[in-house]
């Protein structure tokens, strides 16, 4: 799955800009999950100067350029959170052992992130 984005808002300064954190107003970037909370549904992506694990944005400021989900990914339904994204990202506790360094959540996450950008963006009309 990828999207476009189509504005972003500066976080600290709630006011409309250009970029951020890698991310640029017209780029097209992969979708690594969907959490979706509530009326909250937020994306992670990651662009090619996004600091790892890539950063969670409104979806609201994107379109789908390619509806194509992943192979292996999962819907996930648990604690009130609806989440879309990679089966080995799933377990319990994933993010907190990625932000530990855990060898496994590390080596899950680069295994996905590779996956996807390999993935071939779909064709332009």
């Amino acid at each position: 799955m990828r999207v476009r984005c189509l504005q972003i808002v500066h976080p600290a300064a709630d006011i409309p800009v250009a970029q951020f954190a890698g991310i640029r107003v017209g780029g097209v970037y992969p979708v690594l999950e969907m959490v979706a909370h509530d009326i909250d549904c937020q994306i992670r992506l990651l662009g090619p100067d996004t600091p790892d694990p890539g950063l969670l944005w409104d979806a609201a400021d994107f379109e789908t350029v390619d509806t194509r989900i992943p192979p292996g990914w999962t819907l996930v339904i648990a604690d009130g959170r609806t989440r879309l994204c990679d089966a080995r990202w799933q377990r319990p506790g994933f993010w907190t052992d990625y932000a530990r360094g855990t060898p496994q959540a590390l080596a899950d996450y680069e295994h996905v992130k590779r996956e996807l950008l390999a993935a071939a963006p779909p064709a332009e009309n």
